[in-house]
């Protein structure tokens, strides 16, 4: 259903993602090696890749990063080979002949093992590189790949480039939602980088415009046979701002729980207070500065000057180079966006969370 607050699998479970879905299909039929799939959180960047894995007959491989990141605390090639391999168990049965090959890997059953001083993540690129021959390519799907930066000694920059060089059987797709930190990541414009001046097809999703959003909560209460009225929808389109993870969110609390409008909001914004208490919380270890530029732009302080004279009035004296510099990481990381000289945060939720600190 359209209000299901579990990423999609199937075609008919997105809505006004077709765009994007073909585009994305046809890229990897057409043989891309290297696919960015880019926006905002809570866009439906998943969902879209979890439906266009499903409709190819390729073999598919997807490792969710972040997960990785934060259960292991590191993304060493230890890691993401075990969760490579993790993702292949039982699901590409016939791969594992290619698999045995490789320095570090046992293969005993279903059961893979991995040795982390023998085990080389290039020798598996290249295994199943030689298995995508046989079955005309392998995608291997990196979700939130920006934590990818968090590899140690293991430069996953120059594996890309190798097996984008070397490897024409692997289609590697990365999403992000930190796009900024994706890029600072990826270096494509700094010479001497491991993947300077390297071809990449870019996906961007982009929010729902009003009517879009409107059309979206009337086709799911009208699939849920839920009757909700015109102004509680417009109201729901202005508030949530066609971040559509939101609206299904809003339609999904709505239908199971019976519940108001007001209720229903209230409920997205302990949501999104307990976003702020885990997803946010690490960035605001690094400095509690970050927490007062948000402030400020959610009370509509816009321009450079008027956020830093806000955050020098109520944190002391910060130069400019350092003020800059948390404020551009704050836009990298996809938490505000910068339009014609002015920062705005680009989700109006947590905007309103930040207002209300």
């Amino acid at each position: 259903m359209l209000f299901s607050p579990y990423p999609k699998t199937k075609r008919e479970e997105l809505f006004d993602r077709e765009k994007e879905l073909e585009e994305l299909k046809k890229a990897i039929e057409s043989g891309e090696r290297l696919i960015l799939l880019l926006g905002l959180r809570r866009l439906g960047k998943s969902s879209l890749l979890n439906v266009a894995l499903g409709e190819l007959s390729y073999p598919s491989i997807k490792v969710d990063v972040r997960k990785t990141y934060s259960e292991f605390s590191s993304v060493n090639r230890y890691v993401v080979g075990r969760m490579l391999l993790s993702a292949i168990s039982g699901k590409l049965e016939e791969a594992k002949n290619f698999l045995r090959r490789v320095k570090g890997i046992s293969i005993s059953g279903v059961r893979i093992d991995v040795s982390p001083r023998d085990f080389s993540i290039v020798e598996l690129l290249e295994a199943l590189n030689d298995y995508g021959e046989r079955t005309g390519r392998v995608i291997i799907a990196f979700d939130e790949a920006q934590y990818l930066r968090f590899g140690g000694a293991t430069r996953y920059d120059g594996i890309l480039a190798y097996a984008i060089d070397n490897l024409d059987n692997l289609t590697f797709i990365l999403t992000g939602s930190e796009v900024g930190l994706l890029f600072d990541f990826l270096k494509f414009n700094e010479p001497g980088a491991p993947l300077f001046g390297r071809y990449h097809h870019d996906i961007i999703l982009e929010k729902f415009n009003s009517e879009m959003s409107a059309e979206f909560l009337e086709k799911g209460f009208e699939e849920m046979r839920f009757k909700v009225s015109e102004l509680e929808i417009e109201k729901a389109v202005e508030e949530l701002d066609g971040i559509v993870g939101w609206l299904t969110l809003y339609g999904y609390i709505r239908v199971t729980r019976k519940v108001k409008h007001e209720d229903a909001m209230e409920e997205i914004l302990r949501e999104a207070r307990l976003i702020l208490s885990t997803e946010l919380s690490r960035l605001f270890s690094y400095s509690p500065r970050y927490k007062g530029i948000l402030k400020a732009i959610s009370l509509g302080y816009s321009r450079w000057r008027d956020i830093k004279d806000y955050l020098t009035l109520k944190l002391g004296y910060i130069n400019d180079s350092n003020f800059s510099s948390l404020l551009e990481n704050l836009v990298k990381s996809g938490y505000v966006e910068k339009r014609n000289g002015r920062y705005k945060i680009s989700d109006p939720v947590l905007e309103r969370v930040f207002r209300e600190l």
